[in-house]
C-alpha cells in the first residue's frame, strides 16, 4: 500500500509573521490556516494531474514518431 505523505501545517505563529495577520484571532487564524491548507492541496492535485497528462502526451507523440536506423516510420507487423 503506497504510503501517504504528510505535510507541514502553518501554525497560528507563522500565520501571524504574515503580514495583514499579526493580529489575527487563534479562531480566525485556525480557519485561515485551514482554507490556505485546502487550497493549497487543491492546486497541488490540479499540478500533478496536469503534469500527468503532460507526460501522456509525450509518450503518444513519442511512440508515434518513432523510426527505423534509416529515419523511415517503424512498420507495424500485423499479428
Amino acid at each position: 500500500m503506497a504510503e501517504k505523505k504528510k505535510h507541514k501545517r502553518m501554525t497560528i505563529a507563522e500565520l501571524r509573521n504574515c503580514k495583514g495577520f499579526e493580529n489575527i484571532s487563534e479562531e480566525d487564524a485556525m480557519e485561515t490556516i485551514k482554507s490556505l491548507e485546502t487550497i493549497s492541496i487543491l492546486f497541488y492535485e490540479l499540478y500533478i494531474q496536469q503534469k500527468r497528462k503532460e507526460e501522456g502526451v509525450k509518450q503518444l507523440i513519442t511512440t508515434k514518431h518513432k523510426t527505423d536506423e534509416e529515419g523511415k516510420p517503424e512498420q507495424r507487423n500485423a499479428a
